[in-house]
């Protein structure tokens, strides 16, 4: 890479030069020697971001470079400003309108306002890209960085985003699961379920892990009566855990988000919780954290989770209470997140940022199609 990285697309292993695309996103490369991802100081196992355009800026004989992140596929062009010698961006937007910007600062700015709308289930994203780091070196404090070097987003929000994908495109579950599973097979799914996803004939395999109930929240807000929430969760689960523990845990988890979207109050949540689903939800934190260990099920995990949301007092609040306590962070802290934002109606805005610009573009485009669909986003 030109400023002294390890590499650019030209040389990262998971580049084809015969047909110019990234073999780990799917995606075609534009200019291979100058396009990168956000992997470019690793060898990376999953893709992270946008795609973004390396540029060059010299002024009074010194160079220095800048990555201007690709607008869903589209590769802005640039040209250096003689006179001021600052990069202007050029951007052609979807209705083919030529926007130009007089610094790439100006350009990112408009970039990020793009996705400024009432986006839903980033709460699952954040919880998830936030806990990523901490699920194998937990951290027993809320006193933490929410955003490394080393964040990136897990078959949490994957398998999310494929649930999103089944419900706005009428698909079904088997066919959408396996197919963003295969798109990003590196994202940490469990050998069971990863098996599952590569099969020719997938069949549910008696699972009571938490996969069922980190994937399930899209559901919450596809459909506006408990019942049909509670059924559909279970569709969603039976599908690979139909364990009892996995279809419950996936129940609760998605009553949990459409009775905090629906403005119920959390000791209401709190109440129809433990008296559907048996969770132990009078315990507080401070004491979970004293002894809890990594538990993947769904009934070490969700009333965890649950218990996190409900002991806090804003989003922000909630993601590092839940990663406080050990264990499944990601999984754990995407289940508190997608709770937290149906909730409080808020996700701070670096947050929503920083997870905009971790996630590729298919990826957005599903956010964005959900959003559409359930949110009346014009």
């Amino acid at each position: 890479m030109p400023n002294g990285g390890i590499h650019h697309c030209g040389n990262c292993k998971h580049f084809e030069d015969i047909q110019s695309n990234c073999k780990l996103r799917n995606e075609k490369i534009h200019s291979s020697h100058w396009t990168t991802c956000l992997s470019w100081n690793e060898m990376h196992r999953v893709p992270k971001g946008a795609m973004l355009a390396i540029v060059c800026e010299v002024k009074s004989g010194v160079g220095t470079y800048s990555d201007i992140p690709y607008y869903l596929e589209s590769r802005a062009d640039t040209i250096q400003n003689e006179n001021a010698g600052d990069t202007i961006v050029s951007f052609v937007d979807n209705h083919g309108n030529r926007l130009e910007f007089q610094t790439v600062d100006d350009y990112d700015n408009y970039y990020l306002k793009i996705f400024d709308l009432p986006l839903i289930l980033m709460g699952a994203m954040a919880g998830d890209i936030i806990g990523s780091v901490y699920e194998f070196h937990n951290i027993r404090t809320t006193e933490f960085p929410l955003f490394t070097e080393r964040s990136h987003y897990t078959d949490d929000t994957v398998m999310t985003l494929a649930v999103a994908n089944k419900i706005v495109n009428e698909s079904t579950y088997e066919k959408e699961l396996q197919h963003f599973g295969r798109r990003y097979p590196k994202s940490g799914y469990g050998t069971n379920f990863k098996e599952w996803v590569f099969s020719n004939d997938p069949k549910p395999y008696n699972s009571y892990g938490n996969g069922s109930a980190m994937r399930v929240s899209p559901i919450a807000y596809a459909f506006n009566d408990i019942n049909e929430v509670l059924s559909e969760a279970k569709r969603s689960a039976e599908i690979t855990h139909n364990h009892p523990e996995g279809i419950k845990g996936a129940q609760a988890v998605a009553a949990a988000v459409f009775m905090a979207r629906n403005g119920n109050s959390k000791n209401e949540i709190r109440s129809y919780v433990t008296k559907n689903f048996n969770y132990d939800l009078s315990r507080c934190i401070e004491d979970i954290r004293k002894k809890y260990h990594f538990d993947e099920t769904c009934q070490g995990s969700v009333p965890e989770a649950i218990i996190a949301f409900l002991e806090s007092h804003d989003f922000e609040n909630a993601i590092r209470l839940a990663v406080s306590i050990g264990g499944d962070s990601d999984t754990i802290a995407s289940i508190t997140g997608a709770i937290s934002e149906a909730f409080y109606k808020d996700i701070p805005d670096e947050i929503k940022k920083t997870v905009i610009k971790l996630l590729p573009d298919d990826l957005l485009r599903v956010l964005i199609a959900f959003a559409k669909r359930y949110r009346n986003i014009s």
